[in-house]
């Protein structure tokens, strides 16, 4: 029995640690020491506030402007700083060598309606 219960451990073990990171819900805190929680990836804007993307598979990003942005999708960022995400959840975003973007699922801009910033209630 022990050796089952030990081999189930392992087994978890290794499948937990084969997934990659972005495919797990994310958890940041924040400046003030609040737990945020999101449905997708988080990152802390350069104020020190936690914003999460809302989706699973969604993106964040801080551009060089120091926005903070969300996307349903990956996201890809043009030569003129726009952030341009796929329209849909996980979807992939590209650019081409034109410079023009191809979403699956159609191209959105980026936006912080996208991200979310929900306290873990810790």
């Amino acid at each position: 029995m022990a050796r089952l219960k030990l081999a189930a451990l392992a087994l978890g073990l290794a499948i937990s640690l084969s997934l990659p990171a972005w495919v797990v819900a994310d958890c940041l805190k924040d400046r003030s020491g609040e737990v945020i929680c999101g449905g997708g990836p988080c990152l802390r804007d350069v104020n020190g506030e936690v914003y999460c993307a809302q989706v699973r598979f969604g993106s964040i990003v801080r551009t060089s402007r120091a926005e903070t942005l969300c996307g349903k999708g990956q996201c890809v960022t043009t030569l003129n700083g726009e952030v341009i995400c796929s329209a849909v959840d996980g979807g992939a975003a590209m650019k081409q060598s034109d410079g023009s973007v191809r979403c699956q699922g159609g191209c959105e801009y980026a936006s912080l309606d996208l991200c979310e910033r929900t306290s873990a209630g810790w």
